[in-house]
């Protein structure tokens, strides 16, 4: 009896700690997570899929980031439209990203930088015509571009004409900014007509054009027939789509007062653009501008030699020995007695930095290399050159080049001196103040003060320490004496400079200074400054002249600028792309308070 119970309670107790176990082991399984339980993303992925096995993004081709928030790789883009970024927020240091954008071939691939901002000369985005590196480069973008909503100013576009466009964006290690958010689309016309107009097709060539409203022109329909009304009633009324002024009016929308109390601007038009250059030179005669030398980006149609007729408005035609020299940018022109002095610059093909001194004989357009016998002489680019014409009969004319950057000696701050008659080399001996020299300077001749004026470039302020200079030095060059003059308080390198009735003005220019952070520096600048020489005063001129249209107003460096009568001729160099317009600009310089004796 003793052993039937004993029995009963022996499994009783095993059914208990059976039981109890099962529980335990129940519990310690729940409080361990499930091989199958979904893990959200800590935040949200951008472009790519949450894992939610591990819980971290999943980036799609191209992504990269906690987030998939950079472009960190290659895209490829095939639909007749669409846009390309480099991701939200700011871009990634030391990236590099590539887009090939799949349109159709032989139709037109528009591009349209809606928001550009990277860092000034050193992050850069490349747009080639074509579906490779080796196809022809179209823009070269830099800097800080800035979206319609903010300004007047309309947002670029580069157009491709094969169809296809490679897109290639890279950024250093210094600092990185907001990026960039370009649309694209096949066959639409430009800047969608701005709105004021209807996007055609032409049946016989399969080019899509803008049907203007009345009152517009313009590729893209942005340029007003008649700026402002011309003012009408009291200044002038618009009459079969032009201006007509009334008495004591004047200006592209009479608003301008006669005699002129400030500048004012006048849109031209010119149907052949001629070829995109920077860091080239021109110079000016009989009518004729000659622009010789500069920084292309494709070779193949480049030309050494090129000549605008200014009443025309005409390319000339040229013979083709005038492209026999050696290409080369950042040299310096001077015009004597129908002969073009070009002097140093960079060799695009070797990248040597030339010494040689060329002169080309407008008449027969013919160069000649001269040999000129030298004691000390320097190549450089970056530099500048005048024609000092003979205090005295007696005297020879001379060839003043100025600074520049050598490759030996860095940034040098002598003068050398070439005489014209007698073919030699000579270093000048001055006085006066200590100068620092550097490269792209901007400087004028003032025949009347007999002075050449100096400012800005860039320049080494230390042995590890470089960066842009504002400064304005005189040089004397019958004292052969230097004197520094009040700063401008504008930093700009590769920018022009000319001189109007004793007022040197100045043009365009890089004024990037940001090493470590971005502090809103413009990248290029459209401003004009000016400097009058009998109240040592500088100041900007009025900049709303510029909105003369809302036609690209973009900023320039590398420019070059001719003085034609009272007129400015800056022919366009280097801004995000590498444009081909020109303007035209009346100077009225009479604003000093200081009565010149």
């Amino acid at each position: 009896m003793y052993g039937a119970t004993r029995r009963a309670c022996s499994g009783r107790t095993l059914l208990m700690l059976t039981t109890a176990l099962l529980l335990s082991v129940t519990g310690l399984l729940s409080g361990l997570p499930s091989s199958t339980e979904a893990k959200e993303c800590d935040k949200p992925c951008m472009n790519g899929q949450c894992n939610t096995a591990t819980g971290k993004c999943v980036c799609f081709p191209g992504w990269v980031g906690d987030q998939c928030q950079h472009c960190g790789g290659r895209f490829r883009l095939t639909g007749p439209s669409g846009h390309l970024s480099d991701g939200p927020g700011n871009y990634k240091y030391k990236t590099k990203c590539t887009w090939l954008i799949e349109g159709q071939p032989n139709t037109i691939l528009r591009l349209r930088f809606n928001h550009f901002a990277t860092e000034c000369s050193w992050d850069h985005l490349y747009v080639y015509d074509g579906d490779s590196i080796y196809a022809p480069l179209l823009a070269a973008f830099s800097g800080l571009i800035v979206p319609e909503r903010y300004g007047n100013e309309t947002v670029p576009e580069v157009v491709s004409q094969s169809g296809y466009a490679l897109l290639h964006f890279f950024s250093d290690a210094a600092y990185n900014l907001t990026g960039f958010n370009i649309s694209y689309r096949v066959n639409s016309c430009p800047n969608n007509c701005s709105g004021r107009g209807e996007c055609l097709l032409n049946n016989s060539t399969g080019v899509v054009y803008c049907d203007c409203e009345d009152n517009w022109k313009g590729a893209a329909c942005d340029v007003p027939y008649c700026l402002a009304d011309c003012g009408f009633p009291e200044r002038g009324q618009c009459q079969d789509k032009v201006c007509v002024c009334n008495t004591g009016w004047q200006g592209p929308n009479c608003l301008v007062s006669v005699p002129a109390n400030s500048s004012f601007c006048t849109r031209e038009e010119y149907t052949d653009p001629g070829l995109a250059k920077a860091s080239h030179k021109a110079v000016v005669d009989q009518g004729i501008m000659w622009v010789i030398g500069g920084y292309v980006f494709n070779a193949s149609d480049y030309h050494v030699v090129k000549a605008y007729n200014l009443s025309s408005k005409s390319w000339l035609t040229l013979d083709p020995s005038v492209n026999s020299v050696t290409p080369r940018y950042g040299h310096s022109l001077a015009l004597h007695e129908g002969r073009i002095y070009m002097y140093g610059g960079k060799i695009d093909s070797t990248g040597n930095v030339s010494s040689q001194l060329w002169v080309f004989h407008i008449q027969n357009q013919t160069w000649v290399l001269l040999s000129p016998r030298a004691k000390d002489q320097y190549p450089v680019v970056g530099h500048s050159a005048h024609i000092v014409p003979p205090l005295q009969e007696e005297d020879s004319p001379i060839m003043l080049v100025l600074f520049g950057h050598c490759p030996l000696y860095g940034y040098i701050n002598q003068v050398q001196e070439y005489n014209i008659v007698r073919n030699t080399w000579s270093m000048v001996s001055t006085d006066g103040a200590l100068v620092q020299g550097g490269y792209g300077h901007s400087s004028a001749f003032d025949p009347s003060s007999r002075a050449i004026y100096i400012h800005g470039g860039y320049k080494a302020f230390s042995a590890n320490k470089y960066g842009l200079a504002g400064d304005l030095y005189k040089f004397e060059v019958d004292k052969m004496k230097w004197t520094i003059l009040r700063d401008s308080g504008f930093f700009r390198y590769l920018h022009t400079a000319v001189m109007v009735s004793g007022t040197m003005l100045v043009f365009g220019g890089n004024t990037h200074n940001d090493t470590s952070m971005s502090h809103g520096a413009k990248c290029f600048s459209s401003e004009f400054l000016s400097y009058s020489l009998a109240c040592d005063e500088w100041r900007g001129v009025n900049a709303t002249c510029w909105a003369f249209s809302e036609a690209p107003i973009l900023c320039h460096f590398s420019t070059t600028t001719c003085l034609l009568s009272s007129t400015l001729l800056p022919h366009y160099a280097f801004t995000a792309a590498l444009p081909r317009g020109k303007l035209r600009r009346r100077i009225a310089p009479a604003w000093c308070s200081t009565q010149r004796k």
